[in-house]
C-alpha cells in the first residue's frame, strides 16, 4: 500500500525519535597532573552516582595522553554524576554537565601529595564573638592558602589543620567548603595536649576555607580567649557583639565601635604561627541577642526569624564565586536526590537538606538579579549554611556521602 510522503516521514520519525530520546550519553575528559604539568596515563577514573550514596556507575582508564571516555550503557544524561580520580592518595572530583546532545567533557586536575607545610599560611581569619546570657559563642573562619610551587596537596596523618582552643571551651564544631560549595562537616580529633585538635582534610593548592565554632562560659560576665593555629596569619579581624562589652588585647588593635549597629571591630596583622590570639571580653551580656546583618561594609542589627544558630561571620566571609556556584549546586543536587533510596529517618533528613539547598539557590538567584540587598543576602546565606552543617553532622555516613564526599571532595 502506497502512503503519502508525509505519512511515511511521520512513520520514520516515530521510529527514530524514541531512539534519539534514549541515545546513549557520553562522557569524556582528561586527567592532568598539576604538579608536573603533564597528562596522567593509566589513571583509573570512576563515574559516581551521588543520589545512590556515591555508587560506582562505571570505570575507565586514561590513555597515554591522560584522556578517558565513558560510553557504557545506562548513563542517563538527565541524571547527576561525579567523576572521581584518586591520585597520590587524595580523591579529586568534578561534576558532570551534559550538553543538549547528551555529551559532557570533564577535565580533572590532580596534584602530587607532600607532607611539607612550609607553603601554608592563613590569608585571612575572621572571627565573631557574641556574648549572650551565660555563654559566649565564637565563630571563626580561616582562608588557608596553599601556595606550594610546584603545587602539591598537603596531606599529613597527624592532621593538616591543627588548632588549640582557649581553656574552658566546649567541644568545637568544624567544617570545610568542599565540592560545589557544599559545607562538609569535619570531626575534630583531640591532640596530645588539653584543648588541642586537628582535622585531616587534604589542603589542595589554592584556598581551603575552614570553619570552627565553640562556646565558652560567660556566667561571670567575663572571659579570656587565647586560641592558636598552626600556620602564620596575614590578616585577622575580630568582631565583638554587643559593642557595650569591653575588649582588651595585647595583639589586636581596636578599629572603633559602630555604635549605630552595636558592633566593635579589632584587627591584627602578620601573626606568627602558633601565636596566641589573645583578648579579654568583659561586661554584661544581653539575655537574648539579635544576629548582625551586614550592609556593604557596615553591620546592622535586625530581627531574624530564620535561625538562632548564631551570627554569621559577616559578608566578607564568602566571595562572589560562592554564590555563583551555589545556584548550580542547589538546582542540580535536587535532581538526583529525588531518587535516593533510604530509611524514613534518612528521607526526613534528605528533605530538610533539599529544602535548604533550594532556599540557597533561590537566595542566590535573587541576589544575582539584584532583587535582594547585599547585607540581607550574606546574612541569610550563612545562616542557611549553618543549618545545613548542623543537619549533616547528625546524618549517617550514607546520607553524607550522597551529598558530597565527606572529607575529600573539593
Amino acid at each position: 500500500m502506497n502512503r503519502p510522503p508525509a505519512i511515511r516521514l511521520a512513520a520514520v520519525l516515530g521510529l527514530l525519535l524514541p531512539v534519539a530520546a534514549h541515545a546513549q550519553a557520553r562522557i569524556n575528559g582528561q586527567v592532568l597532573d598539576g604538579t608536573g604539568r603533564r597528562p596522567v596515563p593509566n589513571q583509573e577514573v570512576r563515574l559516581l552516582v551521588p543520589r545512590e550514596g556515591m555508587q560506582q556507575a562505571a570505570t575507565a582508564s586514561t590513555d597515554v595522553n591522560g584522556k578517558f571516555v565513558f560510553e557504557q550503557s545506562g548513563i542517563d544524561a538527565s541524571s547527576f554524576y561525579l567523576v572521581e580520580a584518586r591520585f597520590a592518595g587524595v580523591p579529586y572530583h568534578a561534576p558532570v554537565q551534559f550538553d543538549p546532545t547528551g555529551s559532557a567533557t570533564v577535565n580533572l586536575t590532580v596534584y602530587e601529595s607532600g607532607g611539607s607545610a612550609a607553603a601554608l599560611r592563613i590569608q585571612t581569619l575572621r572571627a565573631l564573638v557574641r556574648a549572650e546570657g551565660k555563654k559566649v559563642r565564637v565563630e571563626e573562619e580561616f582562608d588557608v592558602l596553599n601556595s606550594s610551587d610546584p603545587p602539591r596537596a598537603y596531606v599529613n596523618e597527624r592532621g593538616t589543620f591543627r588548632f588549640r582552643l582557649s581553656p574552658g571551651a566546649s567541644e568545637p564544631a568544624a567544617s570545610v567548603v568542599g565540592l560545589m560549595n557544599m559545607a562538609l562537616p569535619q570531626t575534630p580529633q583531640a591532640g596530645n595536649a588539653a584543648g588541642e585538635f586537628f582535622i585531616g582534610y587534604p589542603l589542595k593548592p589554592g584556598i581551603t576555607r575552614v570553619g570552627l565554632s565553640y562556646e565558652a562560659d560567660y556566667a561571670s560576665s567575663q572571659v579570656s580567649l587565647s586560641d592558636q593555629v598552626s600556620y602564620p596569619i596575614d590578616h585577622a579581624d575580630i568582631y565583638v557583639f554587643p559593642s557595650s562589652l569591653s575588649v582588651d588585647s595585647p595583639i589586636f588593635k581596636s578599629l572603633g565601635v559602630d555604635a549605630a549597629h552595636n558592633v566593635q571591630k579589632l584587627e591584627a596583622r602578620n601573626l606568627r604561627r602558633d601565636a596566641p590570639l589573645e583578648f579579654r571580653v568583659a561586661g554584661e551580656a544581653p539575655a537574648t541577642a539579635q544576629p548582625a546583618e551586614v550592609q556593604g561594609a557596615e553591620v546592622k542589627i535586625v530581627p531574624n526569624s530564620m535561625t538562632r544558630l548564631g551570627v554569621p561571620l559577616l559578608a566578607c566571609f564568602l566571595l562572589v564565586l560562592l554564590w555563583a556556584l551555589g545556584v548550580r549546586v542547589a538546582k542540580e543536587w535536587s535532581q538526583w536526590q529525588t531518587r535516593r533510596s533510604s530509611s524514613p529517618g534518612q528521607k526526613q533528613l534528605g528533605v530538610k537538606v533539599d529544602t535548604l539547598l533550594n532556599s540557597l539557590a533561590d537566595l542566590d538567584e535573587l541576589f544575582a538579579a539584584g532583587k535582594i540587598a547585599e547585607g540581607k543576602y550574606w546574612k541569610e546565606r550563612l545562616e542557611l549554611k549553618a543549618k545545613l552543617v548542623a543537619i549533616l553532622k547528625k546524618a549517617p555516613p550514607t546520607l553524607l556521602e550522597s551529598y558530597a564526599t565527606r572529607s575529600t571532595a573539593r
